[in-house]
C-alpha cells in the first residue's frame, strides 16, 4: 500500500498531484509494495521542483511550484517522480562525505559514477527525467 500526501495549492492541484504519483509509482515502480510520498506545493519556490529521500529508498519529498499551468504542473511533478524512481532503484545515491578540508559535502552518484561537479544541463540523471517526461505526461492523459 502507498502512502501520497499533498499539502498547499488548490483543491483541484492536490488531486492532480495526488493522482499524477499514484500513476507514476504504477508506472515506474510497478513491483513496490510501500511507497510514501510527501508532496509540498508552493508558490514560493525559484525553480519548478524538487525531489529528495526522506528515510530509505522508498520514502520521497517533492516540492513543486504551483505558478505554472496544469499541463506544465504535471509535467514538473512527473519528473520528480522520475528522480524518485532513480532514488527508489538505487540509480541515484546521494552521499555526505568530508573532504580534503574536513567539510562535509554531499555528493551525487549516478550508476556507480560520482556526478557531484558535472554542470546541471548534462547530469545524466536529469537528462533521463527530461527524456522521460513528455512521454509519461502522454501516457497519463491516456491514464487518467
Amino acid at each position: 500500500m502507498h502512502n501520497i500526501y499533498v499539502d498547499g495549492g488548490t483543491k483541484r492541484q492536490r488531486e492532480i498531484a495526488n493522482k499524477v504519483i499514484s500513476f507514476c509509482i504504477k508506472r515506474l515502480m510497478p513491483r513496490a509494495r510501500s511507497i510514501f510520498v510527501d508532496c509540498h506545493l508552493t508558490k514560493s519556490m525559484t525553480d519548478l521542483g524538487g525531489c529528495w529521500l526522506l528515510d530509505n529508498n522508498r520514502s520521497f519529498g517533492i516540492e513543486l511550484n504551483t505558478v505554472s499551468k496544469t499541463k506544465e504542473f504535471i509535467i514538473s511533478l512527473i519528473h520528480e517522480m522520475v528522480h524518485a524512481k532513480q532514488y527508489y532503484t538505487g540509480e541515484l545515491i546521494e552521499v555526505l562525505t568530508k573532504n580534503k578540508k574536513g567539510a562535509i559535502v554531499n555528493r551525487i552518484i549516478w550508476k556507480g559514477k560520482d556526478c557531484t561537479t558535472i554542470k546541471y544541463d548534462n547530469l545524466p540523471y536529469e537528462l533521463e527525467a527530461y527524456h522521460m517526461q513528455d512521454n509519461l505526461y502522454e501516457e497519463y492523459k491516456k491514464w487518467a
